[in-house]
Formats: C-alpha cells, sequence, structure tokens
C-alpha cells in the first residue's frame, strides 16, 4: 500500500491536548473551578491516546520513507524522545487520574512542575521533528525553500544531537544526497 505521510497529518492533535491540559490544570489551580480540572484531565488522556497513534504511524511513515543514513539516525532518537514523551504522559495521566479519585479541589506543584517539564518535552519534540523535515527533508521530498539554507539547519540540528547522544558524534552534515542509497539500504536488511 502507497500511502502519503500519516504522521505528520496527527501530530499536532497530541501537541494540542497537550498545551490544553497543562493551560487547563495552572487555570484550575488559579481560580479553583471544577470545569477546568475536567478539561485538564481529558485533554491529558486524549494527548495520551493521540501520542500513541502519532507513535503508531510515525513507525509506519519511517518505514515507507527513503531516508539516508544520516537522516535515519535523527529519526531514531525522535522516536526515543516520543516513547520517553510517551512513557512521561501515562505517568502524568495516572497521577492526574489520582488527583481525580482523591476528589482533590486542585493540583499540586509537584503535578503541575511534572506537567510543565511533560510540556516543555512535548514542545521540543515537535520542534526536533520539524527540523528534520525542514533540514533534511525527512519524509519529504527536500525543495529547497525553506527560511535558511538547509545546511545551517543541519548544522543546529548536529548539535542538538550531539547534545543528547553524545557517543554518537555527527560531523558536518552534508546535503541531503543519498537518499535512494539509504532507502536501498534498509530494503537490504528487511
Amino acid at each position: 500500500m502507497n500511502l502519503p505521510p500519516i504522521h505528520p497529518a496527527l501530530v499536532h492533535l497530541p501537541i494540542a491536548f497537550v498545551l490544553l491540559s497543562f493551560i487547563a490544570d495552572v487555570a484550575a489551580k488559579i481560580t479553583h473551578r471544577q470545569s477546568l480540572r475536567h478539561v485538564g484531565l481529558w485533554s491529558l488522556i486524549a494527548a495520551f491516546l493521540g501520542g500513541a497513534i502519532t507513535i503508531a504511524t510515525g513507525y509506519w511513515d519511517m518505514n515507507h520513507a527513503a531516508l539516508s543514513g544520516e537522516t535515519e539516525n535523527y529519526v531514531d532518537l525522535h522516536l526515543k524522545i516520543g516513547w520517553a514523551l510517551a512513557a512521561g504522559l501515562f505517568m502524568l495521566a495516572i497521577w492526574r487520574w489520582r488527583i481525580r479519585q482523591q476528589a482533590r479541589l486542585v493540583v499540586t506543584a509537584p503535578y503541575l512542575i511534572a506537567a510543565a517539564i511533560v510540556f516543555g518535552v512535548t514542545m521540543f519534540q515537535g520542534w526536533f521533528g520539524g527540523e528534520m523535515v525542514f533540514s533534511h527533508g525527512a519524509g519529504v521530498a527536500a525543495a529547497g525553500q525553506g527560511t535558511e539554507p538547509a545546511k545551517k539547519a543541519q548544522e543546529r540540528l548536529a548539535r542538538v544531537r550531539n547534545a543528547l547522544e553524545p557517543g554518537t558524534a555527527v560531523g558536518a552534515p552534508g546535503t541531503n544526497g543519498g537518499t535512494q542509497q539509504g532507502h536501498d539500504e534498509k530494503q537490504a536488511r528487511r
């Protein structure tokens, strides 16, 4: 089956639900409004479920994309961050459900700190995924029509990857050439 990439169409929903959940919980803490507590909980659950679907579609797209070796390394890191984020959302949802079951009127400060961390990781993950697309053309045919030269964006992305995975230092990135070669190598491994 030859479908267009599905992951980019779905990824924005869990991001929006994480943002909505965080804002609703902060507002509920300040205003003590029950309705905001409900919005915070249910949007967090929607974020987790949407995130699970987004991870599945990310795997689908990755296995059907012609990625170069360098781009595939970035996608692998993006997947690792995605799984860590899914675990964080799952733990946060359980914690939030327990707050509801205990009939507390407000969420606790430690919960809000954890929610802020998950929100920050969500925003970072969205940026990282976008950088892969716009600097390396991950999952798309790069058209060279970005707001900055691809090499500059690739260097920035390489610095972030080197900081997150120090043992896998990435050299000066080249062009996104070799895409078909990366695809052929992936097909050979199957």
